[in-house]
């Protein structure tokens, strides 16, 4: 180790070597707090709970932003304003690479804190249904964006040995921000009557995560890795020295300083490259069968999925919170696994159990739905003994999909006819009632795998699988991959519900699931605990994408 360390210093020019010494030596006799990677880890990653809390308000808001608009009626226009969040991501993913490498990670941070900021003020005050759409566009691009930007930034603020944990702070902070999206919901919905209000109440609370984050990284120190690659040595030595030892910070220097010497202008053919591509597949590939397993269809449309499943509004917003603190809990519980299990076994475990809950969830939607058709003995009593209101001899109960009856059913006791009645609609009470808990058990399970695995996973591997020169445009096209099947499951969500329903359109989520664990069983590397300098050494060798984490032997 010492002479691997020696070897890495020698490589240094001597001009770099005396200008590493100076700054040690006025780091010495300064009297500069040590920085935490921990600390600026935290404060990037309020861009994550800006993230899930913006993006998942809208189910919390779905119905008093319908109402209000007045589009309940219309599923294109309720999928089209929940989906303008994604939309405007995939754009501002796009550009997350080109600003990041061109303002550095701290500065785009900062104009994305301000977009959010911007965006929420509009969108909470918007006039019109154009403008809400406009401002929930906007949202997006900051959203996208800092999607790009933030896991970039905390992997390289991060040593290799706490690499995994930083960066699951990333994916708990989104999950943070959605179980307060939950919880506000709730909380607005039981304290304020008015649903015009009410969802502008929702919405606004987004400035108070927005403002932290913008006052937070006014305090932040820009990459490392990114003062050295735009040649910026001293200051991103002193960095460095902040977040780690004297020697430790010269190793990491040497590092990122050999490894920037490959780095040039890259062009879209170079990603074509054999060495790339492959890559780029993996994050895009990654990032796509995330969103197919229809996670933000729970997210965004948790309630009516709840409603569809035998709960009533109050209680499917409960069951939604119920989600939220579960997502949390399991986050967290992925946290200790991630540098114990590793990746990849933790995603093949994961994902194998998203596709068994979501075909669980298929047969249990198509058995309740089932549970509530009528009997044909059952209909043929309606039929000969009820003719003014057959809608009103029967209530179902929204919170348990039970049968009761009225004043007129029980005439029909009286009548002789109820036997066959009497006979069938105890076990269908209880059978679809207990359907109803089973599906929200399910969706519980679902949650529970979903993050552990394919959640944070995603996020960890893009942010260590790319080579710094291609680090940019790499996290872009992948990041922007999320959010175009991101937008497509929020646009076409209410659509397929209303077209197919339940059943079918969680085992088209499960179809999708299943493919691609299949990929990843064949392709996804273990990257636990190897540098990022390693896995670029290894793709530069050409070795296949499912060596590329393997450590120097």
């Amino acid at each position: 180790m010492t002479d691997e360390s020696s070897n890495k210093r020698a490589s240094l020019p001597d001009s770099i070597h005396e200008l590493l010494i100076e700054v040690e030596d006025a780091f010495e006799k300064a009297v500069i707090k040590p920085l935490s990677s921990f600390i600026v880890g935290t404060i990037a990653a309020m861009s994550g709970i800006l993230f899930g809390f913006d993006a998942s308000i809208a189910a919390a808001a779905g119905d008093a932003c319908n109402e209000h608009f007045g589009i309940t009626n219309d599923p294109f226009l309720m999928g089209l304003w929940v989906g303008c969040v994604p939309l405007g991501a995939l754009f501002g993913a796009l550009f997350g690479g080109k600003v990041a490498n061109s303002m550095g990670r701290r500065k785009g941070l900062l104009l994305n804190a301000v977009l959010f900021i911007g965006g929420i003020l509009l969108a909470s005050m918007a006039p019109t249904f154009n403008i809400f759409i406009a401002a929930r566009l906007l949202m997006g691009v900051a959203i996208g964006n800092s999607a790009v930007i933030t896991p970039m930034y905390m992997a390289e603020v991060a040593p290799p040995e706490s690499r995994g944990r930083i960066l699951f702070m990333y994916q708990l902070s989104i999950v943070v921000g959605i179980l307060i999206s939950f919880i506000v919901g709730v909380g607005v919905d039981t304290f304020v009557t008015s649903t015009d209000i009410s969802w502008r109440i929702m919405i606004a609370i987004g400035l108070v995560p927005a403002t932290i984050f913008l006052l937070g990284m006014l305090k932040m120190p820009d990459s490392p890795r990114w003062l050295i690659e735009q040649e910026l040595h001293k200051k991103g030595h002193e960095v460095l020295l902040r977040m780690m030892g004297k020697y430790e910070a010269r190793d990491t220097f040497a590092d990122i300083h050999n490894a920037a010497i490959r780095k040039e202008k890259v062009s879209i053919s170079a990603i074509f490259s054999r060495t790339i591509f492959p890559v780029i597949l993996l994050g895009v590939c990654l990032q796509f069968f995330q969103q197919a397993t229809g996670i933000n269809a729970d997210m965004y449309f948790g309630p009516e999925i709840f409603r569809q499943g035998g709960f009533d509004k109050s209680a499917s917003m409960w069951a939604q919170v119920a989600m939220g603190v579960v997502n949390l809990v399991a986050t967290i519980t992925s946290i200790f696994m991630v540098d114990k299990l590793g990746r990849r076994k933790l995603m093949m475990i994961g994902v194998s159990g998203i596709v068994l809950m979501l075909c669980a969830q298929a047969y249990l939607f198509h058995r309740f739905e089932e549970s509530k058709k009528p009997s044909s003995q059952t209909t043929s009593v309606s039929a000969s003994h009820v003719t003014s209101d057959s809608a009103g001899q029967r209530s179902t109960l929204p919170n348990a999909a039970t049968a009761v009856g009225h004043k007129a059913m029980s005439d029909n006791y009286r009548l002789g006819q109820a036997k066959t009645v009497a006979d069938e609609t105890p076990t269908k009470t209880t059978g679809s009632k207990t359907i109803t808990y089973l599906i929200f058990f399910s969706i519980l399970l679902y949650i529970v795998f979903f993050a552990i695995s394919a959640g944070p996973l995603v996020w960890l591997m893009i942010s260590e699988v790319f080579p710094i020169r291609f680090k940019g445009i790499g996290m872009s096209i992948a990041v922007a991959s999320n959010w175009f099947m991101d937008y497509f499951v929020s646009q076409l969500f209410p659509i397929m519900k209303q077209a197919l329903g339940m059943p079918t359109t969680t085992l088209i989520y499960a179809g999708f699931t299943t493919f691609g664990l299949a990929l990843a069983f064949k392709f996804l590397p273990e990257t636990k605990g190897v540098p990022l300098e390693k896995i670029e050494e290894n793709i530069y060798a050409g070795k296949p994408l499912r060596e590329i984490g393997q450590p120097k032997k």
